[in-house]
């Protein structure tokens, strides 16, 4: 299979690239085998920065047998500004989806609500989850106080 790019659109893969790759190891602290395929993918592409006129961008590491992404990529790519972006709005989504949960399993029995009448299940959660949005929308974290857990002695 072949595979026809214009500058710009390798540019783009590029960074598209980098966020997968971002996204699938930024939290991995050990190298994951299972990964690897992931890397070999990437480096393919990678391969070709230098003839599609981005080695600035893109070098090869021979000891380590890798390509990376230069100092010069770093400053000028928005991909770190759509990562946050991203981050960002993962942080309230699960934050609203995981209160919304506690809440609930708070008031009822989820599983019997859900099995005899999931309409009241789904509408009492996004009574839920709507208040924690309109909260988070107005005040942010500001009104957000976490209980102090009793401290557990070990000795």
């Amino acid at each position: 299979m072949k595979i026809d790019l214009t500058k710009d659109e390798y540019r783009n893969l590029i960074d598209m690239l980098y966020i997968a790759d971002w996204i699938i190891t930024s939290y991995k602290t050990e190298i994951d085998p299972e990964l690897e395929k992931y890397q070999q993918l990437r480096n393919k592409f990678y391969a070709h920065a230098e003839k599609m006129g981005m080695e600035n961008l893109v070098k090869y590491d021979e000891e380590l047998k890798n390509y990376y992404e230069t100092a010069e990529f770093e400053n000028e790519s928005a991909c770190h500004e759509l990562i946050n972006e991203y981050d960002n709005k993962q942080f309230w989504d699960r934050l609203i989806e995981d209160l919304t949960m506690r809440d609930l399993h708070a008031e009822v029995d989820v599983r019997k609500i859900k099995e005899n009448d999931s309409d009241a299940y789904f509408d009492r959660y996004e009574a839920i989850e709507k208040k924690y949005i309109r909260e988070f929308e107005k005040n942010g974290i500001e009104n957000l106080i976490l209980k102090a857990a009793r401290a557990i002695r070990t000795h």
